[in-house]
């Protein structure tokens, strides 16, 4: 006999509303969490992503997630194994676990994604990322590859250019 699965709450958020206490600075683009695992017993969590000019996570691969990027506004590069792409509004792009992926705003303004996570828990390592580097002018790479190291995501390169 398996566990009884856990009752689900529906949820209802604003366009400013989110899971946690703040928005989270992770290495300099605010993060919003949407849907948390604990929304959906671990199933996927989704991210509002605000990611300012030359800000862009590094090339790296994640072990444990998948991830669907939808850009709501502005534009962004992506690379995906290999394949690079500029995305506008409306556009999306998939890294299943395993791809090596990354991506980048070269614009002056701000764009703006949602990024789903199949399933949850690279969340919580956004919120890893933010306390670790809180109130630091400059964040501590070195203990943020071993935390990305700890969540399943390796890193293999600088960010886009």
């Amino acid at each position: 006999m398996t566990q009884p699965e856990m009752k689900r709450k529906t949820l209802v958020l604003g366009p400013n509303e989110h899971r946690l206490a703040e928005p989270l600075d992770v290495l300099g683009e605010i993060v919003r969490v949407k849907l948390s695992g604990a929304d959906t017993n671990g199933a996927a969590a989704m991210v509002h992503v605000t990611v300012p000019k030359l800000s862009g996570p590094p090339l790296h691969r994640h072990s444990r997630e998948d991830e669907w990027f939808y850009v709501l506004q502005g534009e962004i590069t992506f690379e995906v194994d290999g394949q690079r792409f500029n995305a506008t509004q409306g556009a999306s792009a998939f890294a299943p676990r395993g791809a090596v992926h990354a991506f980048q705003n070269f614009h002056d303004d701000p764009a703006q994604l949602l990024v789903l996570m199949n399933p949850a828990g690279a969340e919580r390592f956004f919120e890893d990322i933010h306390a670790l580097n809180k109130g630091m002018s400059e964040p501590d790479f070195a203990r943020v590859e071993l935390l990305m190291q700890s969540y399943g995501i390796e890193l293999l390169g600088p960010p886009l250019s």
